[in-house]
């Protein structure tokens, strides 16, 4: 084994350093963690839209079959993207107590914690 020697200046140095790299890290997870994710790139399922609109599954899907909203089949489930949900309740398609994007968001995130689900995973748009 190799012993080391480093000035006690030169360490101290070092450790600063280290420390400011944490802090930029910690500051960094902090940022994203409070940055509002893209809605389009957000999925939710049919259930969860249903409840976020404010209708009924069938009237969502007499809204798909009329082509007023796009969707994606995955694993037999129907998914939409809370930007679409979104598009929906602007176009006043739909009409619900959510008007911003940031309730949208956020109702998206009660809906998780009520049910003490973990969210999907959101993609960012960079």
């Amino acid at each position: 084994m190799k012993v080391i020697t480093i000035d006690s200046e030169a360490y101290r140095m070092l450790v600063r350093k280290i420390d400011r790299i944490m802090e930029y890290i910690k500051s960094e997870e902090e940022r994203q963690a409070n940055q509002q994710p893209d809605s389009a790139g957000v999925w939710v399922d049919n259930d969860e839209a249903a409840d976020l609109l404010e209708v009924s599954k069938r009237t969502l899907q007499r809204i798909r079959s009329a082509g007023e909203i796009t969707y994606s089949i995955r694993g037999g489930r129907v998914h939409y993207t809370l930007a679409e949900v979104q598009r929906l309740l602007t176009g006043r398609v739909v009409s619900s107590k959510y008007v911003q994007e940031a309730d949208l968001i956020n109702a998206h995130r009660e809906y998780y914690e009520k049910r003490e689900i973990t969210p999907q995973p959101v993609n960012k748009r960079k």
